[in-house]
């Protein structure tokens, strides 16, 4: 399987909550996924899939939640052979380039077993079919940044915002300074900084 290859600020993630399902040698295969962005989210979400499906055979799952460095991960096979269900459905993951993610795929046993590599193959399948038919979006990896500018650069430094796609966040009025908060794109935060300094003749403080 081929990993999608993103940007340096880019990545993908679920947008609500998706469902495939398919038939597998006499197996019936359920594939779900919700965006998730703590561990808690991503536990509760289990628990609520194990109880919709509690007479399956098997609620296997993984999920990555946070980006960058703080990226954490955990994978499961209930009671499948160790390494066949929970991994393949992580590389999946990965491979489609997702993040903030948890995908539970419920399998009823059908009488044919399907060997190590067979359910392998089945898990891996079933989560990356499962997120071609998801409706995807694409994020950005972001940097916050905090400034201060005087009133008469207030444009100056709207344009700049408007020029590198930021995220105005927040404006504070004071009395002679506006304090701003934007969202960068990570990759952009240095050149978004020397823009603001030059446009504004040095006179922006960050903080």
């Amino acid at each position: 399987m081929m990993a999608v290859k993103l940007g340096q600020d880019q990545y993908y993630q679920v947008k609500s909550l998706c469902r495939y399902e398919e038939k597998v040698k006499g197996s019936r295969f359920i594939a779900t996924a919700k965006p998730v962005t703590t561990e808690a989210e991503a536990n509760a979400f289990i628990e609520d899939i194990k109880k919709e499906f509690h007479d399956a055979t098997h609620n296997c799952y993984a999920w990555k939640v946070g980006v960058g460095r703080s990226q954490r991960y955990r994978y499961y096979d209930d009671g499948e052979p160790s390494g066949t269900a929970g991994l393949p459905i992580l590389k999946s993951i990965d491979a489609r380039g997702v993040a903030n993610a948890c995908i539970v795929v419920t399998r009823y046993f059908g009488g044919t077993k399907l060997g190590t590599g067979g359910l392998m193959r089945a898990y891996g399948k079933m989560a990356a079919d499962l997120l071609r038919s998801c409706e995807i979006e694409k994020r950005f990896f972001t940097e916050s940044l905090v400034f201060e500018s005087e009133f008469d650069f207030i444009n100056v430094v709207h344009n700049v915002i408007n020029t590198f796609e930021a995220e105005l966040k927040g404006a504070n009025y004071g009395e002679n300074v506006v304090t701003f908060s934007v969202e960068v794109k990570a990759s952009q935060l240095t050149a978004f900084k020397t823009k603001l300094t030059d446009a504004t003749n040095g006179q922006v403080r960050f903080r």
